[in-house]
């Protein structure tokens, strides 16, 4: 049986509809949120509310083990820094798909990056991009090849791989972006362990196992 997470918002509600809660499908997890969330799109929130739906969703191409702050692999299956820490390549996973069923790839990877911090993207309008600032050490990305991309940066700087297991450094699909441009966040498509279904408004969040 697939398993699914509801989101609902709002402590208060939970308490008067226990009744409902008696019928809760088997693996089915109901999680009471805080809020409302602002949106799906991780690259445009700032809000830990949001962010705890969000890493169900999306992977980075670091991310931290589990109860530390040490970086290990997730999209990225290794990197390598140059002597003068300026460039930071990656080799990708092999055979990964978003929901959606378009590739993860280096291209993929260069459109969420200059979707952020390039001004003249035709997609940056699809922001705002708040949390951008935590890779303003970025000078350029490269898509060396289907599986290879390179960042190089301005300076040094030590946190960049931190940044990337950060929520802001989530990887979304570039084809869900530019098919629902400034509403990507209410129709959000990533890699992640479970897959986007349904938001209703002041209600609840359903997101579903990905088989895949």
């Amino acid at each position: 049986m697939r398993k699914l997470i509801a989101t609902a918002f709002a402590a208060v509600s939970l308490l008067v509809a226990s009744p409902a809660f008696s019928q809760t499908p088997p693996n089915v997890l109901i999680v009471g949120q805080i809020a409302e969330p602002k949106s799906l799109d991780p690259h445009a929130v700032t809000a830990v509310n949001d962010f705890r739906i969000l890493m169900n969703v999306y992977d980075g191409l670091t991310r931290y083990k589990d109860g530390t702050l040490e970086v290990e692999p997730a999209l990225a299956e290794s990197w390598e820094i140059s002597d003068d820490g300026l460039t930071y390549t990656f080799k990708l996973r092999e055979g990964v798909e978003f929901h959606d069923g378009t590739p993860l790839n280096a291209e993929a990877v260069k459109f969420n990056f200059d979707r952020m911090l390039d001004e003249d993207n035709p997609y940056h309008e699809t922001g705002p991009f708040p949390l951008a600032f935590y890779f303003s050490a970025v000078d350029e990305v490269t898509a060396v090849d289907d599986l290879t991309v390179a960042f190089k940066l301005k300076e040094p700087f030590a946190p960049f791989l931190s940044n990337l297991a950060y929520p802001t450094g989530l990887i979304v699909s570039p084809e869900a972006v530019k098919k629902s441009g400034k509403d990507f966040g209410r129709s959000p498509v990533g890699t992640g362990a479970f897959k986007f279904e349904e938001w209703q408004a002041n209600s609840r969040v359903v997101i579903t196992r990905n088989e895949d």
